[in-house]
């Protein structure tokens, strides 16, 4: 990454000097580089692409960005694998090897002179004169650094998206491009069940997973927060997902919210074959931890010996004076300390003790 970002200022300041612009390269960082995705949501896993964005000032083009750029790219030995630039894609992209780890590299340009090192990637005032393409470049860091804020506790978060992920890989149900969920839509959709159960250890937040989204009934949305409205005075007139206000929205199957202005439709490819299968799959796997459940409190509640004849159970009664005084002793807290005291909610005040043996069949 610091390659990346020592890369990305050179072509930079190679631009600016293009424009005859004076620049002090050894006092003025010209950009700065930012990552999302599931790196900066530490659940990177050693054969995924690290999610970059470069941000640049005013002066550099994205035009320039997917011509140049990559040329010079080309000509560094760090780069391992050849260089694909993709301009025309939904999410305009460089990807790119360097040392052996895939980089996916977006472009924004910003209306500043030069990209601050402290910029708020959450502030709305960063989308300011920002076309379309950067803004879905800028979403992703800035949905990454929102669910980040919005979870009630990261870590368990990020152990439950781990185990979640992989689940998903292993089912055959991890891909966009197929029609299924990818990174950022399994990150939303753990993010909300962390949502509902705040206090709750990964564990159990995975088994609420299933039980949660078997249970969901599409096209209710999964939202993380309000969606914010774009006709609002403060924001900048953007496109938020709104069925109510958009026909094309309400044609959503499975509509998975990311929770940045402006809101979008993160899984706006998926179709009615993909959902029925991930329905199915969600409902094999909340079958499975019931399962898994029942066992384990069966094995709790199974404290009888297995026997196949018949059983004794002997319990006797005592009065509070009959205790004799070791049982106070620190050795004996077992059988009846607790605190330091002794403990009296265990017996009787009966004037006589009795004995009651009940017969068992196992």
């Amino acid at each position: 990454l610091e390659l990346v970002g020592d890369w990305v200022e050179h072509w930079a300041q190679a631009e600016a000097t293009k424009r005859g612009l004076l620049i002090d390269g050894a006092t003025t960082r010209l950009t700065q580089l930012r990552t999302f995705g599931s790196y900066r949501l530490g659940v990177h896993s050693p054969e995924a692409d690290i999610d970059t964005l470069c941000l640049a000032p005013r002066h550099c083009s994205r035009l320039g960005f997917f011509t140049s750029f990559p040329s010079f790219l080309k000509q560094q030995s760090q780069v391992t694998a050849s260089v694909h630039a993709i301009p025309d894609a939904y999410v305009p992209v460089i990807k790119l090897e360097v040392l052996g780890v895939a980089i996916d590299l977006l472009f924004v340009t910003l209306d500043v002179a030069s990209v601050p090192e402290d910029i708020d990637v959450l502030d709305t005032n960063t989308l300011t004169d920002v076309d379309e393409p950067g803004v879905r470049s800028l979403n992703g860091c800035r949905v990454a650094e929102m669910i980040l804020q919005l979870v009630p506790n990261i870590d368990q978060f990020r152990l439950t998206l781990v185990a979640v992920k992989h689940w998903a890989r292993m089912r055959g149900i991890y891909s966009n491009v197929l029609g299924f969920l990818g990174g950022v839509n399994w990150a939303i959709l753990v993010a909300r069940v962390c949502q509902l159960y705040p206090h709750s250890l990964a564990g159990t937040l995975l088994t609420k997973f299933f039980r949660v989204y078997h249970q969901w009934i599409w096209p209710n949305p999964i939202l993380l927060n309000n969606v914010m409205d774009d006709d609002a005075d403060q924001l900048l007139g953007l496109t938020s997902w709104n069925p109510k206000v958009y026909p094309r929205d309400r044609l959503h199957l499975m509509p998975i919210i990311t929770p940045a202005y402006p809101a979008m439709n993160s899984s706006y490819n998926v179709m009615d074959s993909t959902l029925r299968l991930m329905q199915a799959e969600f409902r094999q796997a909340a079958t499975v931890c019931v399962d898994i459940e029942l066992q384990e409190f069966a094995a709790v509640l199974d404290m009888w010996p297995q026997r196949t004849s018949d059983m004794d159970l002997q319990v006797h009664y005592v009065r509070r004076n009959q205790l004799p005084s070791w049982i106070v002793r620190p050795s004996t807290v077992q059988l009846g300390m607790q605190n330091g005291k002794r403990r009296t909610d265990c017996v009787t005040d009966d004037s006589t003790p009795h004995t009651h043996s009940p017969k068992r069949r196992r």
